[in-house]
């Protein structure tokens, strides 16, 4: 499967409000589509949500975008329809990070339509030759969003709670009748949206043996007692853990295992009607969420990695093998 990289860089501010494109042409080339990022935040509060259609694609926008950012996003789509690498410059405080979401979600759900429409076909094409099988070719393409730091990718998804394009889940009820008098009622739900955000054990391993730091805001004993010591290095924690999972000693990941594969720390801050909203985390969030239901938090976002459809990494993620594979 061919991948799109699209590369940010920072440019001086606009002097005097002057919006002008200064997008690069896109470089030609081929290899999942990943993004660089250096946080931006460029925001027209006077204005309402809105739908623009770019190359043919419907993007949503948290307000109506100025002149430069209509501008960021085509050339943004121009690679993606193109199977190109791109290196796009844009003045600072143009807000890059939110044009680089909003246009690479849109053009995602686009190839959703598509290849949902080809399936349909295919489906048809196969009951008729009955041959079986299938391509993992026809998937939705992942994106994988890459910056240096992890207070960087904070930025990220705080950026991505202000679009349109959050995680959903759809509850589907299906009802059966028979000749004999029964009726039976399953409910599910189908994920229609799910995002992962990846970090180091370092940040988000919160067991007090493994990584004391982890426990210092929610036990002032524990605080107290390892005040003194110095923190731990990644190395150290990466082994500690590695050595408890082994024994099967590490009471937060047991416990995510115990509820499955397909769970979710509920969210208090879903307000009502949006039930079926699955909360965009930062890697803050996912901590918090962690301490308070005693799940691991590293495990837990590493299992949404089979079904994420954007994923949130650190630059090293991507070079080092390991933590590529």
């Amino acid at each position: 499967m061919n991948a799109t990289n699209i590369y940010k860089r920072k440019t001086p501010p606009l002097s005097n409000g002057d919006a002008k494109n200064t997008t690069d042409a896109p470089l030609n080339n081929n290899a999942n589509n990943s993004i660089s990022n250096n946080g931006a935040s460029f925001k027209n509060s006077s204005s309402s949500p809105t739908t623009l259609q770019i190359n043919n694609i419907s993007v949503h926008f948290p307000f109506t975008p100025y002149d430069v950012q209509t501008k960021y996003m085509k050339s943004v789509l121009d690679a993606l329809r193109g199977g190109q690498h791109a290196l796009l410059e844009s003045p600072t405080g143009t807000g890059k990070t939110l044009c680089l979401l909003c246009s690479t979600l849109a053009w995602q759900q686009a190839q959703k339509g598509l290849l949902a429409s080809s399936k349909t076909t295919a489906d048809a094409d196969t009951n008729d030759n009955d041959n079986g099988g299938g391509s993992s070719a026809n998937k939705t393409p992942v994106i994988i969003y890459a910056s240096r730091t992890h207070s960087q990718l904070s930025q990220v998804v705080r950026e991505m709670k202000n679009t349109r394009y959050r995680p959903r889940q759809l509850s589907v009820k299906v009802f059966f009748t028979g000749r004999i008098h029964y009726s039976l009622s399953l409910t599910f739900s189908l994920s229609l949206f799910i995002s992962a955000v990846l970090g180091s054990r370092e940040h988000m391993c919160i067991h007090p043996k493994v990584n004391p730091q982890a426990s210092s805001s929610s036990s002032s004993s524990s605080s107290s007692s390892n005040k003194n010591k110095p923190p731990p290095t990644s190395t150290d924690v990466n082994h500690s853990c590695n050595k408890l999972n082994k024994d099967r000693k590490c009471i937060y990941r047991n416990t995510l295992e115990e509820h499955g594969p397909n769970y979710h720390p509920p969210c208090s801050e879903r307000k009502a009607g949006d039930e079926n909203t699955q909360p965009i985390r930062d890697l803050e969030d996912l901590v918090s969420a962690g301490k308070q239901q005693r799940i691991c938090p590293f495990y837990y976002t590493r299992g949404l990695l089979s079904q994420a459809e954007i994923i949130f990494v650190p630059y090293n993620y991507l070079f080092d093998r390991d933590a590529r594979e």
